[in-house]
């Protein structure tokens, strides 16, 4: 009786890296995702956890986080610099006032037992502020293209987190985040002043310009009727401004072409309630608990690195999670979105030119194969 041979046992590998070109529909070619009766299921609900979940690891999002770290650490010195440049252009180069706006901000936003340490941080940065213009918007410049390299980074694991490689060439994405980083910049700006907007900076703004222009009636408004309004309407308008900056990063970043810009997704609404928990929860660990002293300022720096890792991770699930709710809708109208998502992406350019390498590539790969095989007839006679 013969015994088949049974076959030789093999060993499974996911390919990593770019894979086989996928062409997606145009929006006007396919139905609307996102009209109100294409509401996420229960049974969505579930696969959105699912894929957010079995994700976590395969996308390395605490490795991906780190790295976003590192580009934050990179750019925090560049971006306080562009702040503080910017807000010296629009607002009176008063020293004592913008001492008194960062000690303010400083008392609110920090964790009391690390007040002392982050005024020296934004001192050291800061230094001694150039009084001429040209150098203020060459500091800005400057600045904003170093601190940008976070954005540019948040970009390529935005990609990521949409299953694909970014499309738009080199001098497109990096002026695209350059420009978002400004976005971003001058948000900052709107929260710093929104939070300390007062009699004094309004006077100190305005008044100069008002007399020779005979507008001290505007300033008598904004100060007398403007700013006990303002009192009631600046943390909502801060929250809005919050809101609205975390949402242009996940429009701009990643190269999809999404129908419309929305103010909230649920993934940004959800990484922005995770932040401000976890500042919350940092705060409280602070205050309380404290840093061990053996560790003394790399105690205070360590600390910093993790919460700013942690919200980078939050970050990114954000971002994972708009992507999985695109998914599902996707999927409850038809689309076959179960492998890649079905969103047109912003330009090919880049696409277009990585194909072109990997087809070089190949051309040599076969080369060598083909090499081999040449010698393997030559070498086998004489066996």
């Amino acid at each position: 009786m013969e015994h088949s041979e049974s076959p030789p046992a093999t060993d499974y590998v996911v390919p990593y890296g770019p894979g086989e070109l996928v062409h997606v529909p145009q929006h006007s070619d396919r139905p609307d995702v996102f009209t109100k009766d294409n509401r996420v299921t229960p049974q969505g609900w579930v696969y959105v956890a699912k894929r957010v979940i079995a994700d976590f690891s395969v996308d390395a999002m605490l490795d991906r986080a780190a790295a976003l770290t590192y580009y934050a650490v990179l750019s925090i010195a560049p971006m306080i610099l562009a702040v503080y440049s910017i807000a010296t252009l629009l607002l009176p180069r008063d020293e004592a006032a913008v001492n008194d706006i960062i000690d303010d901000f400083i008392a609110l936003y920090v964790p009391e037992a690390l007040e002392d340490e982050a005024l020296r941080f934004l001192l050291t940065v800061i230094g001694t502020p150039a009084q001429s213009t040209i150098a203020l918007v060459v500091s800005i410049v400057v600045s904003l293209l170093s601190a940008s390299a976070y954005v540019r980074s948040f970009s390529r694991n935005a990609n990521v987190m949409y299953g694909r490689i970014e499309g738009r060439n080199l001098v497109r994405t990096w002026f695209t985040m350059w420009v978002t980083t400004l976005i971003m910049v001058l948000g900052v700006i709107v929260i710093i002043v929104g939070t300390f907007l007062r009699e004094s900076i309004v006077n100190g703004l305005l008044q100069p310009i008002a007399e020779p222009l005979g507008m001290t009636d505007t300033v008598d408004y904004l100060t007398k009727i403007f700013l006990p309004v303002w009192d009631y309407a600046r943390f909502p308008v801060i929250i809005v401004t919050a809101i609205a900056l975390i949402s242009v990063l996940y429009y701009v970043s990643p190269n999809v072409r999404p129908e419309k810009f929305r103010l909230l997704t649920l993934g940004s609404s959800m990484a922005l309630t995770a932040i401000f928990i976890i500042w919350l929860g940092f705060s409280w660990f602070i205050g309380t608990i404290g840093i061990s002293s053996a560790y003394g300022a790399f105690g205070t720096a360590g600390a910093v690195l993790v919460l700013v890792w942690v919200m980078n991770v939050v970050l990114l699930e954000g971002v994972k999670i708009d992507a999985e709710v695109l998914r599902v809708k996707q999927l409850q109208v038809g689309y076959d979105a179960k492998t890649i998502i079905q969103v047109p992406p912003r330009s090919t350019k880049a696409v277009d030119f990585r194909l072109k390498v990997q087809h070089w590539i190949d051309r040599s790969a076969s080369a060598l194969k083909e090499q081999g095989e040449d010698d393997d007839v030559e070498e086998g006679p004489e066996a």
